[in-house]
């Protein structure tokens, strides 16, 4: 006979835990005991971060005739954002009491696939322009949910009806935006000139662009 542990894959879920059912199957029935131990392992999915809860070696116990038996690894559920992950549930140290019994497959791989995503909006601002000196428009951009891991934008200011030229604001060249992981919100100051000038009320943009993900 052979012993072999199957993969598993399935979808993290917000919150709570999910149980990811491995099975280990033997190809034919022993006439006596046979044991085989088990643990997990970390992949990209960490039972630190955690991901999931680990299993320290435990023996898994097949009795003269079963042929098949059960391995619940609990996988934690989150909204954060991230790829997806991957921990393995390892067989180790068969005992097959004498009978002709091996391991043909002793890994299992457990895939915790993503179910969250996250947008990323930029705020509007409006405010007074002062006769004198500057007024800082601070825009404020949201990541709806936190990443795992670095997303950068890069952002640029534009003229619309307020332009440079007149000296309406002070121009931001094309620069990026960085999100550390787990943060969800970043400020931009743009610097607006203030004047006595009578004239009608003016606009410019603040544009994102090109941005990354890490998957």
């Amino acid at each position: 006979a052979t012993i072999s542990i199957n993969d598993v894959t399935a979808n993290e879920g917000n919150s709570g835990t999910t149980s990811f059912t491995f099975t280990v199957s033997m190809s034919n029935a022993s006439d006596d005991v046979v044991t085989v131990d088990y643990a997990t392992s970390n992949g990209t999915a960490t039972s630190a971060d955690p991901d999931y809860a680990a299993i320290a070696a435990t023996t898994l116990t097949f009795a003269a005739g079963e042929t098949s038996k059960t391995i619940t690894v609990s996988v934690n559920g989150d909204t954060k954002v991230e790829a997806d992950e991957t921990f393995t549930l390892t067989l180790s140290n068969l005992d097959n009491n004498g009978n002709d019994v091996t391991l043909s497959d002793a890994t299992g791989t457990g895939s915790i696939t993503n179910d969250d995503a996250a947008t990323m909006t930029i705020s509007d601002v409006t405010a007074l322009e002062g006769n004198s000196g500057t007024t800082n428009f601070v825009f404020t951009v949201t990541l709806s949910a936190a990443s795992d891991d670095v997303v950068t934008v890069d952002y640029i200011t534009g003229n619309g009806t307020a332009t440079v030229a007149d000296n309406d604001y002070s121009a931001i060249a094309s620069t990026t935006l960085t999100f550390a992981a787990g943060e969800t919100s970043k400020t931009i100051t743009v610097v607006v000139n203030g004047d006595k000038k009578t004239e009608s009320d003016e606009t410019f943009t603040l544009t994102l662009s090109n941005l990354v993900d890490n998957g």
